[in-house]
Formats: C-alpha cells, sequence, structure tokens
C-alpha cells in the first residue's frame, strides 16, 4: 500500500530572495533522500511561504525494498579445518552477515576459493526509516546567512513548529528541537493557530481557511490578477515587473492588492525616479497610461485579507509621498546647473585605488571613443566623444550618489539631466547605454554613439584593473571584469564590427602608466581574458567546445570572423570528408613541429604526389582567399575539404623526413605552406572527432 507524506517546516519569517532556492533544495533532498533509502514513490510538490517550506510526496512505498548482495569472506583454507570444521574465521563471518555458517558457501574467484554468502537485506517499514531520511534533508538546505539558535541547529530563522505525517498518522521525528505535531499554523495576525491536519489531502484547505495560500504559483496569479483588475479600475495599466512579483510574492501568505494615489504634480519627474521609489523600499507596482506615460497610482500587495486594506491605504500613500518630495528636491538641486557643470566635480572622486580619479577616466574615455569611432568610421563619434564626457557626472549628482535608494539610476539618470541640459538626444541615449548591457540578457546598446561607448568603458575599465594587478582569480572578481568582459564580447559580436582586440587593448593602454616593458604582457593577459569570455558566449550559443577552442587558437582578436568561422566548421562537421581531412591536418602538423620552414618552390618537387599538393595547395589558396573576401566562409571550408585527397596520396606516396637534407626541406615547405592554409581558419587539431576522449 502506498501513501502520501507530508513535510512541512514551520519558521520565522525568511528574507524573500532566500525562499525559492530553498525550498528547491529541499525538494531535490527529499528526492534524493528517499531513492537512497530505497522508498518507492510518485508526484512530489513544493510549497512555500515566507513562514514554510513545504513538500508532498505521494505515493510513498510502506517499506523500503529488499537489497541482495553477495558478500566474500576470508579464503576456504582460513575459514574451514582439513576435516571440514567451520573456524573462528568462518563463524566470525557468518555472525557479521546476521546468517548460520551452514548458509556459507565457497566459490573459486580466480584468485583461489573464497567464502562467500548471499544476503537479503529486508527492508524496513517507512514509518521507521522516514525521519532519518526527512532530518537529514531538512539539514542540507543551505542558505545565504543562517542563524543559531538553542538547538544548535542552523537555518535562516528559527523553527517554530514541524509537521511530519504520512496518510494522517505523525512520524516520531524531532527536527530543531521541534517534536513532529499533526497540526500547521495559519496567518500570523488574522487566524494563527494551530490548526488539526488530517493528513495530505486537507493540507492546502486548511491553510486557505486560515488565510494562508501556500501554493507559489497560484499566489502569483492572484497577485497578477488582482493587480491588473486595481490598475483597470485606475484607468490604466499595470506596469510588470516580474523581479518584483517574485519578491512580493514570498513576503506575503494571503495576498490583497489595493491602490493608492499620489499628487500629479510628481508626474513631473523622470518615470524612472517615480518607478524606483515605489519599488526600492516599498515595492509597489506603477500604473501607465495607454500611451506609456504613468498614472498618478500605485499598486501595494498587503499580507491582509481584503476586508482590511482601508486602515493600511493612508499610511502607504504618506510614505510614497515622503520619498518623492526627497526624489523632487534631488532634482530641482540637481537641474540648477547643467550636467557639464558637474564635471569638474569628478576631479574629487576616486575611480579605482591607484587609477587616479573619475575625471581622469573620463579624459580617457573621450580618446577611446574617438579612436574607436574613427575605426569604425562612425558618423556618431563626435556624439560618442561628448557623451564619453558627460557619462559620469550623473556619480555626483544629489539624486545617484551617497548610496541613496536611487544609485541604481546612475545612467538613466544622467540621459535625463543631458536632456535637461539641453544636450542632443544622441548624446543623451548614448550615456543611458553605455551601462548596457548591465547583465546576462540584457539590452544591448541600440545607437553607434552608445556602442562606442559601451565597448570604450569597458575597455578601460579591464585593462586599467589588469595594468594596476587587479586580476580576477578563482571565484574572485571584486571589479566585475568577467561580466564586463562578457558585455564587450556582446556588443562586438552583435554589432558584427570590425574592431580586432589587439588594436582596442593598445589604444586603451595609451591611457594608463605602463611601463613599455609591460606592455605587451598587460595586452596579451586581456586578450586572453576576453578570449575566454568569448569562448564563454559561443559555447552558451550552443556551438562545440573543441570548434570554438579550434577558431579562437588562431582568430582571437577577430571575435566576428571567429564567429563565422564557427557556424562554417558547424555546418561541414558531419561532412564525408570532414573527419579525413582533420586527420590529415593533425599529421601536417605533427610533422612540423618544431621545425622551421621556409617558402616552397615548386621547380623542386620532384614527385607527382608532391606536384599534385602544392598544385591543390595553390588552387584552395586562391579559392580560399576569394571566399573570406566575400564573407563566404562556408565556401572557405569547402575549398578545404578539396585537400583532404591530396594530402592522403601525398603521404601515402612520399616519406617526409628523408636523409636528403635538401629534399626534407623542400617538403617540409609544402607542408608548411597547406598548414598555414588550415590555421587561416581554424587549428583543426583540437577537433574532437567522434570516438575520441573529449576533455574539457
Amino acid at each position: 500500500m502506498a501513501r502520501d507524506l507530508l513535510f512541512e517546516i514551520g519558521v520565522e519569517e525568511i528574507p524573500a530572495s532566500y525562499i525559492q532556492p530553498a525550498i528547491d533544495q529541499l525538494a531535490a533532498a527529499v528526492e534524493r533522500e528517499l531513492r537512497a533509502g530505497r522508498l518507492g514513490f510518485g508526484e512530489l510538490r513544493t510549497f512555500a511561504t515566507p513562514r514554510r517550506l513545504a513538500i508532498i510526496v505521494s505515493q510513498v512505498a510502506d517499506e523500503q525494498e529488499d537489497v541482495e548482495r553477495d558478500v566474500v569472506g576470508p579464503p576456504a583454507r582460513v575459514a574451514f579445518a582439513e576435516d571440514g570444521t567451520p573456524t573462528k574465521a568462518a563463524t566470525g563471518f557468518a555472525e557479521s552477515q546476521g546468517v548460520n555458517v551452514a548458509d556459507l558457501d565457497v566459490r573459486d574467484t580466480g584468485k583461489g576459493d573464497y567464502v562467500h554468502v548471499h544476503v537479503v537485506d529486508h527492508g524496513s517499514p517507512s514509518f521507521e526509516v522516514l525521519p532519518e531520511l526527512l532530518r537529514a534533508a531538512a539539514d542540507s538546505v543551505s542558505f545565504p546567512k543562517t542563524m543559531r539558535w538553542g538547538t544548535g541547529n542552523r537555518f535562516a530563522r528559527p523553527v517554530r513548529w514541524l509537521v511530519a505525517m504520512l496518510d494522517g498518522v505523525t512520524l516520531d521525528m524531532e527536527y530543531a528541537g521541534i517534536h513532529a505535531q499533526p497540526e500547521t499554523w495559519g496567518h500570523r495576525h488574522w487566524s494563527p493557530g494551530p490548526h488539526p491536519l488530517a493528513g495530505a489531502g486537507d493540507y492546502l484547505d486548511v491553510l486557505e481557511k486560515n488565510y494562508v495560500i501556500a501554493d507559489v504559483e497560484m499566489r502569483r496569479s492572484l497577485i497578477i490578477g488582482a493587480a491588473e483588475k486595481a490598475a483597470e479600475e485606475c484607468g490604466g495599466l499595470l506596469v510588470r515587473n516580474d523581479a518584483l512579483l517574485d519578491e512580493v510574492t514570498f513576503l506575503v501568505e494571503y495576498p490583497s492588492v489595493f491602490a493608492g494615489r499620489f499628487d500629479e504634480g510628481f508626474l513631473d519627474l523622470p518615470r524612472e525616479v517615480i518607478v524606483v521609489a515605489m519599488k526600492s523600499h516599498q515595492r509597489y507596482f506603477a500604473v501607465e497610461a495607454e500611451d506609456g506615460s504613468l498614472r498618478p497610482f500605485f499598486l501595494c500587495v498587503a499580507n491582509v485579507p481584503r476586508g482590511q486594506l482601508d486602515g493600511i491605504r493612508a499610511g502607504n500613500e504618506r510614505v510614497l509621498v515622503s520619498r518623492l518630495d526627497d526624489a523632487a528636491f534631488y532634482w530641482k538641486e540637481d537641474t540648477r546647473g547643467s550636467l557639464e557643470s558637474k564635471v569638474e566635480a569628478l576631479r574629487n572622486v576616486t575611480w579605482l585605488e591607484g587609477l587616479g580619479s573619475l575625471y581622469e577616466k573620463t579624459d580617457r574615455l573621450e580618446r577611446l571613443a574617438r579612436a574607436i569611432g574613427e575605426r569604425l568610421d562612425s558618423k556618431e563619434t563626435d556624439l560618442a566623444v561628448r557623451a564619453a564626457r558627460l557619462a559620469k557626472a550623473d556619480l555626483v549628482t544629489e539624486m545617484v550618489r551617497d548610496g541613496k535608494e536611487f544609485t541604481e539610476l546612475q545612467g538613466i539618470m544622467g540621459r535625463e539631466y543631458a536632456l535637461a541640459s539641453d544636450e542632443p538626444v544622441g548624446v543623451a541615449t548614448a550615456i543611458y547605454e553605455h551601462y548596457l548591457p548591465r547583465f546576462a540578457g540584457d539590452l544591448l546598446p541600440s545607437t553607434e554613439a552608445g556602442t562606442i561607448l559601451s565597448i570604450a568603458d569597458r575597455l578601460d575599465s579591464i585593462v586599467g584593473c589588469f595594468s594596476a594587478g587587479f586580476i580576477p582569480s578563482g571565484s574572485q572578481d571584486p571589479y566585475a571584469l568577467r561580466r564586463q568582459a562578457i558585455g564587450l564580447v556582446r556588443v562586438i559580436l552583435e554589432g558584427g564590427l570590425d574592431l580586432p582586440l589587439g588594436d582596442l587593448v593598445r589604444a586603451a593602454e595609451e591611457g594608463f602608466d605602463v611601463a613599455a616593458g609591460d606592455t605587451e604582457p598587460v595586452c596579451d593577459a586581456v586578450i586572453a581574458f576576453i578570449r575566454q569570455r568569448a569562448r564563454a558566449v559561443f559555447i552558451e550559443e550552443g556551438f562545440a567546445y573543441d570548434l570554438v577552442d579550434a577558431v579562437l587558437e588562431t582568430r582571437a582578436e577577430d571575435l566576428v570572423g571567429a564567429r563565422k568561422r564557427i557556424v562554417a566548421l558547424s555546418h561541414f562537421r558531419e561532412a564525408d570528408d570532414f573527419k579525413g581531412l582533420v586527420i590529415g591536418s593533425r599529421r601536417v602538423v605533427n610533422i612540423l613541429k618544431g621545425r622551421p620552414t621556409d617558402k616552397v618552390d615548386p621547380s623542386e618537387l620532384v614527385e607527382a604526389a608532391s606536384q599534385a599538393l602544392e598544385g591543390a595547395r595553390a588552387r584552395v589558396e586562391a579559392g580560399v582567399a576569394s571566399a573570406v573576401s566575400t564573407d563566404d566562409l562556408n565556401g572557405a571550408v569547402r575549398e578545404l575539404l578539396s585537400l583532404r585527397r591530396p594530402i592522403d596520396d601525398f603521404f601515402d606516396s612520399v616519406m617526409v623526413m628523408t636523409e636528403d637534407d635538401k629534399l626534407r626541406g623542400v617538403r617540409l615547405a609544402l607542408l608548411g605552406g597547406v598548414r598555414d592554409l588550415f590555421t587561416g581558419i581554424a587549428d583543426f587539431s583540437k577537433v574532437v572527432l567522434e570516438g575520441e576522449q573529449i576533455k574539457e
């Protein structure tokens, strides 16, 4: 007979950001422990609120599965005397396995005769083994920060109650000093409890009757539906914010949504300022009109029954007005002067210790933006240079500086202050876009000026940190250089920009005091660092790691060209000649390893196979060059594939390492030309063929 298991850990309120990872860990741990404990089970469902983590597992087996095993004991000559009488070794072994001596048998293991016994470990009832399994699962849950109280246990918050029931029967279990009881607790204020439970079947109903919606998705859906309805009643639309929605879902147990109002005069503030004032501390949703303009309303998700909302509406309105008053004051103060007037104050703000001020960084950004813009022949170069001048000025404004709740608006406020200072729209947009992308999956700059400045800012930060020795190691990356490098790679790739990394890095190095002898090591280290991030981006896009490595080995500085080559190799990987081409290229590379080669003189090739290979090489060289010049990388790879047969014929017919020095040099020179053709596309020696051992 199978039974339903209910396991609930009741706690003081857990921080919202902890809950989803915790319930995911608990579910995985319960499943893992049940499997390890040889207990069959069916569907596993999770439930979580700020005050509980709960699991319901259906069809848990009545008892553990039996396990049969063969156990090898001592050698037969030690276990039995010459007359067959069992020795102490035999009786001791039998006792250790819980069998009689008569159950032992002797088998030839290939290394001699040894005593064996077939043992059946009979499973224990689930009521006996589940307490320890559940305790182990609970112990395995980790949190960013934990508390420890009298029991010595660690958890995000103190455990206050425990439910562990199997088909209505409470398990004899203790965790964190709390004994499991057949009762749960409802909403802290509106129906605390305790409330008796008959088992897993009535768990959700009991909680809902006592103002707790334990199902996370149901709670989220209730919030969305109520918020959309409230926004409609305000004559507008809900401004969706998924991160905020996730947070409030884990802040409440019984959600209700109400609308509050603020003075329309605050709508003169930039939209983002109002939205952040609502979201950051108060966790309110905004309401907008169909044209995208904000309406003077906010939506609050409360943890109270709907009939209790009126008493808290006025308090929430007062709190938001206070925030908006602060924002209006900052805006008024900051717009007394132009954004340009704030640039001088950057002299007093240290960028990074040993790397000067933000004013010095601004100077470098202007020069670097100019160099990148001219390299791209961009019509927006002047806009990018002007945006570079103003890009960091919002960091010294009243709105953004000093860690206020609006600090997250850096870049956004730079754009708004630029517009308020009558700067060109292109400059204002570039100021905002130079922070893009801010995280994985974020938007990329949409303008040329924004793209140029985004690249310049990231390059300056990476090269500056490397020149000062602030290089990421292991999990340590205090200046988020990996994220910045990934952003740099994405901007270059998605923009299809012809920007060799070496040229970019050397241009950025000119802004720092790098000793002449140290220039190349810094440049090489930065390129290698960016290359590793590019590798991660390509693999995340779905390309095979070995093809990525093969291309980046020879095309590390040309990211756009590297992607095209990876795509082309991916298209031809399953072609009949591809495997042969890889093997042939390896033979060429291996025989040339460590040996210098000269340019081949075709007139010195005497064998037909050598002449045929040189003819094919010359023809393919022209074909590859033509294909590459028109961005036809598929055509270039197709040309290389045609070398397979001439290479095979050459190695079948010609002894390269002949004792004749001159002839050996001619043959090596021929192979050097072939190798150079391959490396123009990729290092094929890094391609892993089917059946080979794969090593990352």
